[in-house]
């Protein structure tokens, strides 16, 4: 047969539809090493196929290709001069059939293709949604912890200020040269009260306070020593939380100095050199 004439076979072979004498010329075609037909015939079995599985709904394999096969006798046998033509005339009208069916069937798959592709991609939208809202929660909950990580290394720092403060404090009341000095409280705080214990030979002085107001925003705490030889000297600065008691470490009094007096007052963010806000703790230096 020539290429033409195999070519024209390839939809019956497709679907399984060849006589003896056509299948054999096919395969001879085949082993010649035409890539063409061997294209195309695979292409068209696959398309069979698919429309195959695609029809699982409305029965089985068998009774697809039964449907197809009852079509093209229909299409045959509904001509009335189909009898009486020899064989090969009627084979025409049936390899066009064959074609009308192969082409349905394409439309058929490329349509159920078309469906499930819209499916996919309606999959794919929820997917990437629902990826959207879990990214969005696990930022969420990752600032969360963020800012607990946060809030835990904030009150860490001040646990182990506190605690620090604690160890100097009882270093120095255990000191054999301590010296206490108790302040009362004034107007501003009458609730508060401090004690600054001071060792001379260790260098080292804690302050000691409670009842204090929470430091403002923008102003801070600040301790005096009022000497006769100075005035009032800069002895430390310290913040007040409410309900918390206050330990800090501030400066031993100036050297060679006699320290008449010790007050607590508010001032300015980072300290004055002289008292300018109101007085809230005062008090006089115990015996040495």
């Amino acid at each position: 047969m020539e290429h033409q004439e195999i070519k024209n076979l390839l939809p019956l072979a497709a679907l399984d539809r060849l006589d003896p004498g056509e299948a054999q010329a096919l395969q001879e075609h085949l082993r010649a090493r035409c890539a063409e037909c061997e294209a195309e015939l695979r292409e068209l079995r696959e398309t069979a196929a698919a429309l195959a599985l695609s029809a699982g709904q409305e029965g089985s394999e068998a009774r697809v290709w039964e449907r197809l096969a009852e079509r093209m006798r229909r299409e045959t046998a509904g001509s009335p001069r189909s009898a009486g033509r020899p064989a090969a005339s009627r084979r025409a009208p049936q390899r066009v059939g064959v074609w009308r069916g192969a082409a349905a069937l394409l439309a058929a798959c490329v349509a159920g293709l078309a469906i499930y592709a819209g499916y996919l991609n309606d999959r794919l939208r929820r997917a990437n949604r629902d990826s959207r809202q879990f990214a969005a929660r696990m930022d969420s909950q990752m600032a969360q912890l963020r800012a607990g990580l946060t809030r835990a290394r904030e009150e860490t720092a001040s646990l182990q200020r506190v605690l620090g403060e604690r160890i100097r404090l009882e270093k120095v009341l255990t000191a054999p040269d301590l010296r206490l000095t108790r302040l009362a409280p004034l107007a501003p705080a009458p609730g508060a009260g401090a004690v600054v214990a001071v060792s001379a030979a260790n260098r080292t002085a804690v302050l000691q306070a409670s009842g204090l107001p929470a430091t403002p925003a923008g102003k801070t705490y600040e301790l005096w020593w009022i000497t006769r030889e100075s005035g009032p000297v800069a002895a430390g600065l310290f913040q007040a939380e409410k309900g918390r008691p206050v330990i800090a470490s501030v400066s031993v009094p100036p050297a060679g100095q006699h320290v008449l007096l010790s007050a607590v007052t508010l001032e300015p963010a980072g300290g004055v050199s002289k008292p300018t806000g109101a007085m809230f703790l005062k008090g006089a230096p115990g015996p040495v």
